[in-house]
């Protein structure tokens, strides 16, 4: 049986690794395409790589579903039923990639007429979609496999594999757009390349910590069934929170152009990384609110999401408000001065995102807990008032890329600061106040933050210069780590965290930081 406490050091490091990795790899890239393809052709990149969200709409949730039965059954010891809903899984996802792949086929074909892509060729356009369209296929395969891994908690080996096949696909995208003419098919090959590597990588390794029987006699009417039925809920959450974040995208690109689009992909590429954050800590946390249901620790479930909401509102506060004060400079150094411009644009993103962020982690609580109908409705009203509101205000009032993200913000702050933290609440069993009440500490922090780094900027003029920017935050965050650990977080907290950081990290941390 796996030991989950031993293994969450081990999956925070990995974490935190694959997450600066996919940073600095994320920035770096950015005015590579933009510098090799030319803005107009990186719009259509993001576009693109979304396919990857459109195709996992259908095949991710199985993941969670598989993860979720997986990690029950394997608590319980119970390797039969563990078998059966492994190999139910995984016949079923290759019955949907036989189905899809026409489908995509047809989808990449017609993609370039649509959005009326004239400054990249046809085929390019087409390949590319198609090529990042079977990598999706490729990594829906590999599920059931990294579900194995999941369910003994050893996402630290997910997350290698996770940092091998960026840094692999990130050098066959700079290899082959120096050496051959540069052309975006070629993000295509390396993420298709890429993910095949991964696969075989996941296969071999999952292997060795649970070898499974896979054979067609063990595929599961029932666990179909409960398979399906979280899955087919779970799909309807995720259609939601697709139209939540790549509607956007989508309407800049085919109303306001491909060059806006490009604009536009910048800013968001800040609010992905900020929401990438909070998705590895929920991916260390997942596996312990599926142990804890299991076992029937619910007082447990209680205080992880508490503690949860508070830690992470107060933890993403810092970066959300570095970004915001240092946002003209930031895109200066990063994409060059000429899109300083977007630093407006890049606010209207990353006001909000503290609160917004906070609640993340109380959506593994009623998966835990299997209650994910209401959220998947919820989400999806969301994300068509998303679509409403971005068509009024870019078409009635004429606010273009500014409505849109305006329009997305406020459904996301409907769907995660109104619903979610009260729906958890519901099915904990809980007052909703023992969810609200924790993120307020990280707003109240922010807005300080804010405050402080307006007056700075009022007083001393912050050059576009890496060197500063990185001193003052520097000194920021220490200041700030300080105040946190030391007059908001309680005693037990302070232990809580230190409790679960690396040995070697906790033992030679001074006790002024935690």
């Amino acid at each position: 049986m796996p030991d989950f406490k031993n293994e969450f050091s081990r999956n925070l490091i990995s974490n935190s690794a694959y997450f600066i990795l996919n940073i600095l790899i994320g920035l770096l890239i950015v005015p590579f395409y933009i510098d090799t393809l030319g803005i107009a052709a990186y719009g259509i990149i993001p576009l693109a790589t979304s396919v990857n969200s459109y195709v996992m709409i259908i095949l991710a949730p199985l993941d969670q579903a598989i993860s979720r039965f997986l990690t029950i059954h394997i608590q319980r010891s119970d390797a039969t039923e563990a078998t059966k809903v492994f190999n139910t899984s995984l016949f079923s996802i290759i019955a949907l990639i036989l189905i899809f792949t026409p489908i995509a086929v047809v989808i990449a074909w017609f993609v370039p007429d649509f959005f009326d892509i004239s400054v990249v060729q046809k085929s390019s356009v087409f390949l590319l979609f198609v090529l990042i369209f079977f990598s999706s296929f490729v990594q829906a395969f590999e599920k059931p496999f990294s579900a194995l891994m999941y369910a003994f908690n050893k996402i630290n080996l997910i997350n290698y594999i996770a940092i091998f096949k960026l840094l692999m696909s990130t050098g066959i995208i700079v290899a082959l757009l120096l050496t051959l003419t540069p052309s975006v098919y070629i993000i295509g090959v390396a993420y298709f390349s890429s993910a095949v590597i991964s696969l075989v990588l996941t296969i071999t390794l999952s292997r060795k910590i649970y070898k499974i029987q896979i054979s067609t006699a063990d595929f599961s009417k029932r666990h179909f069934s409960e398979v399906a039925t979280l899955t087919k809920w779970i799909i309807v959450e995720q259609i939601g929170t697709l139209i939540l974040l790549q509607f956007s995208l989508i309407l800049v690109n085919k109303e306001l152009g491909t060059t806006t689009g490009g604009e536009y992909a910048i800013v968001l590429t800040f609010f992905t990384l900020l929401w990438t954050i909070t998705s590895q800590i929920t991916k260390v946390l997942s596996p312990i609110y599926y142990t804890y249901y299991a076992r029937g620790l619910f007082s447990s479930i209680h205080e992880l999401s508490r503690i949860s909401v508070k830690s992470i509102g107060l933890l993403m506060a810092l970066p959300v408000a570095l970004i915001c004060i240092f946002s003209r400079q930031l895109l200066t150094i990063w994409v060059g001065a000429e899109f300083a411009h977007l630093s407006t644009l890049l606010w209207i993103f990353t006001v909000p995102l503290t609160m917004i962020l906070a609640f993340r982690p109380l959506n593994m609580s009623y998966a835990a807990y299997n209650k994910v109908i209401v959220p998947g409705i919820a989400t999806v009203i969301a994300g068509i008032f998303n679509v409403i509101l971005a068509v009024v205000l870019t078409y009635v009032f004429n606010l273009g890329e500014y409505g849109i993200a305006f329009a997305f913000i406020f459904a996301m702050i409907l769907r995660n600061v109104v619903f979610v933290p009260w729906y958890t609440a519901k099915v904990e069993g809980v007052p909703p106040a023992l969810f609200y009440y924790p993120a307020i500490p990280g707003f109240f922090a922010f807005v300080v933050l804010i405050l402080l780094g307006l007056s700075l900027g009022s007083i001393v003029t912050i050059p576009a210069s890496l060197l500063p920017i990185i001193l003052i935050s520097g000194g920021i965050s220490i200041i700030y780590i300080i105040i946190v650990t030391h007059m908001i977080l309680t005693i037990p907290e302070r232990k809580l965290i230190r409790s679960i950081l690396p040995f070697g990290i906790s033992k030679k941390l001074p006790r002024w930081v935690i």
